[in-house]
């Protein structure tokens, strides 16, 4: 597999069968994998008719929803648009659509919760389905962007590492590398990375400490990073190796838990 690739939408079937491999769907559904196959990880965008229910049992390690636009509801609790549901390893969960949803589904191909990573394994008491309002729960928000983790992988009892960014103008990142592997898919706009062209709807993949540079459209980009594990990134902007997660990076405690 080669360590940066670019899967269309375009060119990836959309099917009635819910392609999440954890997931059992139950109602009318539109979906596709938009993540390279034999990945670490996995991404599906489906959208769901009003009613739908995604089922989960308890085969399965952390995983998240991000709503694009309606709502899911998960024991009572709403998440609208723009929030995630987290669902923690090996916890059987049911996310019903309210109304017809769009939705973007990530999950890692092992379902093992990882063990050995820089926070260590995460507790297997308290796990459960955590509620996440838009404004996320940890957030850095300015004329430059809007940026909020749903999910730094810092939580005693997961760590799954899911962010999402809106930037307004022409975005241009450092030459990096990451410790993990990660899928960046598009929301509205686009990236670039070489000669690569990432549209809206499409997943970049990245594999662990492969050094790159982002570039937006000049209208700005709006995008989803989903890693498996706790981070750090190296960069010629800091001296050392910077752990990627709210607080480290001195974001805003938000906590918009629902």
């Amino acid at each position: 597999m080669s360590a940066v690739d670019v899967v269309r939408a375009a060119t990836r079937h959309s099917d009635a069968a819910y392609p999440g491999p954890t997931v059992e769907a139950v109602g009318g559904c539109a979906a596709r994998q938009v993540s390279p196959d034999g990945a670490s990880l996995w991404l599906v965008a489906a959208d769901l008719a009003a009613g739908t229910e995604l089922s989960w049992g308890t085969e399965h390690g952390d995983e998240a929803v991000y709503v694009r636009s309606g709502s899911l509801t998960v024991d009572g609790r709403v998440c609208p648009a723009d929030g995630a549901v987290i669902v923690e390893a090996g916890v059987a969960a049911t996310a019903t659509a309210e109304s017809e949803t769009s939705i973007v589904h990530v999950g890692p191909a092992d379902p093992l919760p990882p063990s050995d990573g820089l926070r260590g394994p995460a507790d297997s008491e308290g796990r459960g389905v955590r509620v996440i309002g838009p404004d996320g729960v940890w957030a850095t928000v300015d004329d430059t962007q809007r940026t909020r983790f749903f999910s730094d992988a810092s939580s005693t009892t997961n760590r799954l590492w899911l962010l999402a960014t809106d930037r307004p103008k022409y975005f241009e990142s450092s030459a990096h590398s990451h410790s993990q592997d990660e899928l960046i898919h598009v929301l509205r706009g686009e990236v670039r990375v070489g000669r690569r062209v990432v549209g809206e709807g499409d997943t970049l993949w990245v594999a662990a400490d492969r050094r790159y540079k982002l570039y937006s459209g000049d209208d700005g980009v709006h995008f989803i990073n989903y890693r498996r594990d706790a981070s750090v990134m190296t960069s010629p902007n800091y001296d050392g190796p910077l752990l990627e997660a709210g607080e480290a990076t001195n974001m805003t405690w938000v906590n918009d838990t629902r």
